[in-house]
């Protein structure tokens, strides 16, 4: 089988996106519960987290390159499909899992042979994320083309945009568990003494909760056909923008580089949320107009005189 030469840097791209998948999976894989119940080396969330986004962006660029330049091959799909199931649909499988971790009964520390309750439950719900992300995949394959215009619209939600929300949920709650940037230092100062306090305490750890029934309406959303998603590479990078755009773009940037931890949950849960905002608003405006028709309609044959 030979390769194209258009096809080389696609690819090692692609490759660069399964990586980051793997040393994602190391990572998680060193975070462990200590005797006291709490997790140690939750570090490696935060890495593993911002992996997934470094994979995200390998797996924007090689397509985009591919289709570019001529550079598609069955090869290259198939590839693709591969590297995203490890990046977005097990490491974010994986993550729910560990953020979740918890001491077996019985026992002081999590043990080699078994699990606690409540983590049983989870190992169900972080399964609905990757069969979900599985079965997209597969579907994606069967489905794609390699025209540009094929790849401006997503039935179901993308699978990286599905691990985007999980990423971006991780290192949101990191942050807050620690909570001592500088940025955020006004909350204390001007709001209230405590509530810094009582956001690390009581919300930070309440999101591992959020992520596990989180977990199965991902994966749910990523192979259902009613719902479309606009797809962002190709939107931002293949088509003309308005000078508007050019200072949205140059101002979210911004926000982000400054406080990239409470940017990136706001725009993942904001692209999940939209589609269906969008379609509930032409509901609720289409009853709403069909609803004075009716009334008129009804007053027209109520005030018609009766023929002899």
């Amino acid at each position: 089988m030979e390769i194209k030469r258009t096809a080389l840097l696609p690819n090692l791209l692609t490759i660069a996106n399964g990586v980051c998948g793997y040393h994602a999976l190391v990572r998680l894989g060193k975070i462990s519960v200590g005797p006291d119940g709490n997790l140690l080396h939750g570090e490696n969330f935060t890495i593993a987290a911002y992996l997934v986004l470094l994979g995200m962006i390998f797996d924007v660029f090689d397509g985009k390159l591919a289709r570019t330049f001529g550079g598609g091959s069955e090869l290259g799909a198939q590839l693709d499909s591969l590297c995203d199931l490890v990046t977005f649909g097990l490491v974010p499988a994986v993550m729910i899992l560990r953020m979740n971790l918890e001491p077996a009964s019985g026992g002081s520390a999590l043990d080699a042979g078994g699990v606690g309750p409540w983590q049983k439950v989870v190992w169900f719900l972080a399964l609905a994320y990757f069969l979900g992300a599985l079965l997209r995949l597969a579907r994606f394959n069967v489905e794609n083309a390699p025209d540009e215009s094929a790849h401006l619209a997503f039935k179901g939600l993308p699978s990286p945009a599905a691990a985007g929300c999980v990423a971006s949920l991780v290192i949101f709650q990191r942050y807050i568990l620690k909570f001592d940037a500088n940025e955020l230092q006004w909350i204390e100062r001007w709001l209230s003494p405590s509530l810094r306090q009582t956001i690390s305490d009581q919300i930070a750890p309440g999101i591992k909760y959020v992520l596990a029934f989180l977990a199965p309406v991902l994966g749910f959303a990523m192979v259902s056909d009613r719902i479309r998603f606009a797809h962002m590479g190709s939107t931002l990078l293949g088509r003309r923008q308005s000078f508007d755009f050019l200072v949205y773009l140059i101002f979210g940037v911004l926000f982000l580089f400054m406080v990239p931890e409470i940017v990136l949950p706001l725009a993942f849960f904001g692209y999940l949320a939209w589609p269906p905002m969008v379609i509930a608003s032409k509901w609720i405006a289409s009853r709403l107009g069909r609803a004075p028709r009716e009334e008129s309609a009804q007053g027209t044959e109520e005030s018609e005189p009766e023929r002899p």
